[in-house]
């Protein structure tokens, strides 16, 4: 009695199920869209038609005992199949499981019914040829089953083929710009090549490159591309301990959004549900790690395709092949900028010094004429003094001619220093020698002088410099031509900190003394084989966030954009490390600044600058 209601029940159940099934298709999409796919194939396969055999036709008809458990055995087998569809082809689309287990059924329904037809017909012919008439129909059903294989993978090639025209056209685009990339050495060209590439093979939102700065220690935003107006919601940089980092050393893998929701919702770290929440509110769909000798580089971020198809797991494996062949590629063109800035600051150097004695010469023999001339003016000058005119007004001319003679004899000298200053900056060499480095420390502030001679004079005047060292000559073994450049730009910087301060101080910005006069002191020291250098000065300082900062490319406290760029102290942090030394700061606002150098002294100090 309780059989139908019990079959009416079970059959509505099912029913309910697919039908909430399809309705969440149209929520879903990636890898959990498939999944419902999947369980919908094995209820219509498992549980409808035995359902229907269990408990409608064995009610209409007498079936065999086989054949009335049919559906219990339906129940098992393609749910196992499910399983199988669900782990082998995780990523596949649903066309092509349906078009395999169609070809697989089609051939071997035909190499297994043809000798049961053949028997079935040919039965009373072939028994009167022999009485063992059934070894023909064996026989070709062993040839049938033997050439099965081969044509159900010659026709499921055939089948796929056209199936997936559309991904193996992706397939090859990707790897076509796998190998082309090794030819592009400008790296923000190489950058927005493969972003928007990325973004045009596989059709997606948008398309992302984070790369790994030294100076920041950050993985910051290097490239973008988006097929939309709107600019994507994508963070500027990630830092070195941010989860998503120590998830990509772990794993070395890609990161899906869609393995993530699998278990972020019951995750034992709230990391983990972050890192989640994270993806889905940028719409990010896979992260793809690019190592370099087991060190992150840098990583891609992709968006979710525009046809919502998930990625396969063949797209994931050409995707990392291009990561790796990226980073090669990125490696390579931060090599080549770097050769070639060497070359044009070479190129610059080698301009200047042959034109720097060129022009000092020229320079030289004007301010030896005036000196002789000035110098003649002096001696008759003298000799009128000896003959002591009586006129008082002669003699108060004749003494204020010989003062201002004096003046321009001083400042001719001082032009020599000037051009001797450029001549020494000029021969400069790049190369590691020898050499004094108080001199060079010396000719540094003298060309900061010469910098400032007309707009900044009268306030540089007021400017105390000292040099305090251990002893009189410190010979170290560097390169002349860029220490040259790293103490120009600490004592230059040191000059306009002073100013901004004097300058606060004379507005009423600070409460200092208004008689104010900035010092600039170099301190040097010897610790072992160790130079120290010490350039302090009590300007205005720097901000607790300015200092942070202050190593950053492009980071400037210059008021205006011709007096910095922002790259200064980022390239001499770069000159102390090419000398195997180090360069920090420690500063206090309104108080002042000290720069520590330190730097080896001795042959160890010896590094190529070519290979930097």
């Amino acid at each position: 009695m309780l059989y139908v209601p019990y079959g009416i029940v079970l059959f509505s159940y099912a029913a309910y199920g697919s039908a909430n099934l399809i309705l969440k298709i149209r929520q879903y999409k990636g890898r959990q869209r498939l999944q419902i796919y999947y369980v919908l194939l094995g209820i219509s396969i498992a549980a409808f038609p035995g359902l229907i055999t269990n408990l409608i036709l064995t009610q209409l008809f007498h079936l065999p005992l086989l054949l009335s458990r049919i559906g219990v055995y339906l129940l098992v087998i393609p749910s196992t199949f499910t399983a199988y569809a669900i782990i082998r082809y995780y990523l596949m689309d649903i066309k092509i499981v349906i078009t395999r287990a169609g070809i697989f059924s089609f051939v071997y329904l035909l190499a297994l019914g043809i000798p049961f037809i053949i028997g079935a017909f040919l039965k009373s012919h072939l028994s009167q040829i022999t009485s063992n008439w059934w070894v023909f129909p064996l026989f070709l059903m062993a040839l049938l089953a033997s050439v099965a294989p081969f044509v159900y993978m010659r026709l499921q090639k055939r089948f796929e083929a056209r199936l997936r025209a559309e991904e193996f056209k992706t397939h090859e685009a990707l790897r076509r710009l796998s190998h082309n990339m090794l030819r592009f050495t400008n790296l923000n060209v190489l950058l927005r090549l493969i972003v928007h590439y990325l973004v045009k093979i596989l059709r997606l939102n948008f398309a992302s490159i984070y790369l790994f700065d030294s100076q920041t220690n950050k993985y910051l935003l290097s490239s973008l591309w988006h097929s939309g107006i709107e600019r994507p919601n994508l963070p500027d940089h990630f830092e070195l301990d941010d989860y998503l980092i120590e998830l990509l050393y772990l794993k070395r893998t890609p990161i899906l959004r869609e393995e993530l929701s699998i278990y972020a919702p019951n995750a034992f770290t709230e990391r983990i549900k972050k890192l989640f929440f994270f993806l889905s509110k940028s719409e990010i769909n896979i992260i793809i790690p690019s190592f370099l000798r087991n060190y992150l580089i840098g990583f891609v971020v992709l968006s979710d395709r525009k046809n919502r198809i998930p990625f396969s797991q063949e797209d994931i494996n050409l995707l990392m092949v291009l990561s790796n062949e990226a980073a090669l590629a990125i490696e390579n063109a931060q090599f080549h900028q770097r050769e070639l800035s060497s070359i044009l600051e070479s190129s610059r150097r080698e301009a200047l010094a042959d034109m720097a004695p060129g022009a000092s010469h020229q320079f030289n023999n004007r301010l030896a004429a005036i000196s002789s001339s000035v110098e003649l003016l002096l001696y008759k000058l003298e000799s009128l003094n000896d003959k002591d005119p009586q006129d008082g007004t002669i003699k108060d001319a004749l003494s204020d001619i010989k003062a201002t003679l004096n003046m321009i004899n001083q400042e001719v000298y001082k032009g020599k220093e000037i051009t001797s200053a450029i001549l020494k900056r000029a021969k400069a060499k790049v190369e590691f020698q020898e050499f004094n480095i108080i001199n060079l420390i010396d000719n540094a502030y003298k060309l900061v002088m010469i910098s400032h001679a007309h707009s900044d004079r009268d306030k540089l005047k007021e400017i105390r410099f000292r040099i305090d060292s251990f002893k009189k000559d410190v010979t170290i073994l560097a390169s002349e031509a860029l220490l040259q450049d790293v103490f120009y730009n600490l004592i230059d910087n040191s000059c306009d900190a002073i100013q901004e301060k004097a300058r606060l101080i004379k507005e009423g910005g600070l409460e200092e003394d208004s008689n104010f006069i900035g010092l600039i002191e170099i301190l040097l020291r010897q610790e072992d084989s160790t130079l120290i250098i010490q350039i302090k000065d009590d300007g205005i300082g720097l901000t607790k966030e300015n200092l942070r900062k202050l190593f950053t490319p492009y980071f400037t406290t210059k008021a205006t954009s011709n007096k910095g760029s922002g790259l200064g102290l980022c390239v001499i942090r770069d000159f102390i490390e090419m000398h195997k030394g180090s360069i920090v700061c420690e500063s206090e606002y309104t108080k002042g600044t000290t720069f520590t150098i330190r730097l080896p002294m001795g042959k160890e100090s010896h590094y190529k600058v070519e290979k930097v």
